[in-house]
Formats: structure tokens, C-alpha cells, sequence
């Protein structure tokens, strides 16, 4: 009887914490749209975008300034063709602007949510990409505003990028653009590489919306 009275207690609990709570456990799958704290990671570790303020807060205090943004609404397994997806961030001393978010870099995190449960956190290594860089000489980096003499490998730049594609002289559209930083990974004494690809995200889901 004993046993049977405890039993009957814990049912009890259970249901009437209703069904919610196994909606909550369960994993992401396609379609859902997860909302969700990003901090992506350069090659050094070091954070260049993120949307949680705490960690924002932190890397300003070690000297190394990110872009912030507000939490990302991510459809789960959706992915984008576009080789930029802009994104309202905040950069100290920049003020608001586009943050370049490249395409297979969202697209890496969008598949690697499957699965995932709200709370949980993850963290997505990104697939190095060979073309994610570009190698400038005196002359071409001076273009941009660089000091070749002064710049040295692990300096941050920040670097513009086209968000549409380039439009022929006919057309009157104007093409948008979006800023990145990106990681000095090389210098010779004649020319300068730079690195746009990032080593990895931390992805946190705050809040999952089922897919209907």
C-alpha cells in the first residue's frame, strides 16, 4: 500500500506539469526555428561577433573588440545560397552597421542545430574553406587603407563585403555591402594574406519555435 501511495503521488506530479515540458525535450528538427545566442571564433580564438552581451562585455575588456548583435532567429537544416547574409550588429566606435555573415558559414550552423534541445549549447567547427582568404601586394593592400609596414600577422581588419551580386552598367541598382573582420595570416616582404573564414561558432538555443 505504501509503495502503491508513492506511485500514485509521482503520476500525480508528472501530470500535471501537462505536456509542455516534452515539448521542451524535444530535439530540433527541419523547419523548426531555433533562437538562438551566436558567438563566432577566429582562427586565434579570439570572439569577432556575438550576440550575447556578457561575452561582448568580456572580450571589450580583454582589448579585443567584436561586433554584437541581437539573438538569431535561425530556421533549422534551411540553408542560403547567398555568399553574404547581412546582419545588424554594433562595433565600438563604428556604431550600427551590416555584419557579414557568410552564407556557408550560417549554413554550417543551420544544419548543426538538428537535433539540438532548447538550453542546450553547442559548439559547430567550420569547414576551412581555401577561398575564404586573399593575398594583396604593397600597392593593392595601400588601396584599401592598410600600412603595410606597420600591419603584422594576428592584426584584425575590418573588410567590406558586396551583399548582391555585381549588377551590369545598365542597371541602376545599387549593390549593398556588409563589414567583416578579418585575421592577418601572412605578410612576406611583398605581400599581405588576410583570412575571412572563422574557426568556429558557439551556438546556444534560447528558445525553439516548431515547425506547424
Amino acid at each position: 500500500m505504501v509503495i502503491f501511495g508513492v506511485s500514485f503521488v509521482v503520476i500525480m506530479i508528472v501530470t500535471s506539469l501537462g505536456t509542455g515540458w516534452l515539448v521542451t525535450m524535444k530535439p530540433a528538427q527541419s523547419g523548426d526555428v531555433a533562437y538562438c545566442d551566436v558567438t563566432l571564433k577566429d582562427d586565434r580564438g579570439r570572439t569577432v561577433f556575438t550576440t550575447n552581451q556578457r561575452i561582448f562585455n568580456a572580450t571589450l575588456e580583454q582589448g579585443n573588440p567584436s561586433w554584437l548583435a541581437s539573438p538569431m532567429a535561425i530556421p533549422v537544416n534551411v540553408t542560403t545560397e547567398n555568399l553574404v547574409e547581412p546582419i545588424p550588429a554594433y562595433f565600438p566606435g563604428g556604431g550600427q552597421n551590416s555584419f557579414a555573415f557568410l552564407g556557408p558559414e550560417y549554413n554550417q550552423i543551420a544544419e548543426g542545430l538538428t537535433g539540438m534541445k532548447e538550453g542546450e549549447s553547442r559548439r559547430i567547427p567550420f569547414e576551412q574553406n581555401p577561398g575564404f582568404q586573399r593575398e594583396m601586394d604593397e600597392e593593392e593592400f595601400a588601396g584599401i587603407g592598410g600600412n603595410f609596414t606597420e600591419v603584422q600577422v594576428g592584426d584584425q581588419l575590418i573588410f567590406g563585403f558586396t551583399t548582391a551580386p555585381m549588377i551590369g552598367a545598365e542597371d541602376n541598382t545599387t549593390p549593398g555591402y556588409a563589414l567583416r573582420t578579418v585575421t592577418v595570416s601572412n605578410k612576406t616582404a611583398t605581400t599581405v594574406t588576410v583570412v575571412y573564414g572563422y574557426s568556429a561558432a558557439d551556438i546556444s538555443i534560447l528558445r525553439l519555435s516548431r515547425a506547424s
